[in-house]
Order: structure tokens, then C-alpha cells, then sequence
């Protein structure tokens, strides 16, 4: 995860644990997220925008981006995002609550695992264009299931 606030952090990294997922790592500046994506290749990252050194984070999730990693955005000011997200899954806005969190980041895993879901995203989880989760009434119409079980991979949460 990429988040400068201690306490922000430790909320963060129970929820994660609570989702059935793991953290690779954790960085408050922006060149630290960028190594420690660089050294994992985390296929979900969880980025602030206001990091120890500045705004960073949009230039973090462009980074992971670019490597294949998916982003999804945690900040109390959307309005400092550009339209097309910076090319991230999605926003969890700030404050949120830890079961809003976990229920969050339980349908990003089904998002990454190109599972169905039948459900509409949590309420804290805003999508942007670039998320596109499998429904179930497109697995119908297709004939595909879900490619994989994230519970038996290396899926990564950082």
C-alpha cells in the first residue's frame, strides 16, 4: 500500500488481511512505491495521492499501471483526480469505514480474478472506465467461468 498516515496504514493493512488478501509492502513516498512495485509486481495497489514527498501518487499509479498492476486510488479528494482516473481501476474515498473497506477490496479480488459478480460495487468503491468486472450475465452469454482462484495464487496487495 501506498499511504503516508500510520494509523490510515495499520486500518488499511487489517482490512486487506480481512479481505483474504496479503501486503507486499508499504510506502510513504513516492520513489519508495515505486521500488517496492518495481520488487513485487503486485497485481492490486492501493495508492494515496498526498504522499511524504508531495503529490505523488498519480505518477505512482502510472508507474504500476505501466507494469500491469492494477490501481485503485484512496484519497479524501477525488476532485484532484483527472476524469480518466490517471488510468486506475477506481477511487475508496476517505474517511471510510474498515467493513466498507473489506467489502471493497473483497470485490476487486473477484475483479482480479475475472470471477462474475453479481453484485454492484460497494458503495465506497467508485470504478472507473478502465475496471470492466466480468457480471454474471455476461459469463451466461459468453459460456466462460472464472479464470482463476485467487486464493490459491500469488496475488499480491500492496
Amino acid at each position: 500500500m501506498v499511504e503516508d498516515e500510520t494509523l490510515v496504514a495499520l486500518d488499511i493493512e487489517i482490512a486487506i488481511e480481512d479481505a483474504g488478501m496479503r501486503v507486499a509492502g508499504h510506502a510513504i513516498r513516492g520513489s519508495e512505491a515505486i521500488a517496492l512495485a518495481d520488487a513485487h509486481r503486485p497485481d492490486l495497489a492501493l495508492v494515496d495521492l498526498q504522499l511524504l514527498d508531495g503529490a505523488t501518487g498519480i505518477a505512482v499509479a502510472k508507474h504500476i499501471i505501466t507494469h500491469g498492476g492494477m490501481v485503485v486510488f484512496m484519497t479524501a479528494n477525488r476532485s484532484a483526480l483527472p476524469a480518466d482516473l490517471a488510468g486506475a481501476c477506481g477511487v475508496i474515498g476517505k474517511p471510510f469505514t474498515g467493513a466498507g473497506l473489506v467489502a471493497a477490496l473483497r470485490f476487486l479480488k473477484l475483479v482480479l480474478a475475472h470471477q462474475p459478480i453479481a453484485t454492484a460495487p460497494p458503495q465506497c468503491l467508485e470504478l472507473g472506465s478502465s475496471c470492466e468486472p466480468l457480471s454474471t450475465s455476461d459469463v451466461a452469454s459468453t459460456g466462460e467461468g472464472p479464470q482463476n482462484d485467487l486464493a490459491s495464487s500469488k496475488r499480491l496487495i500492496n
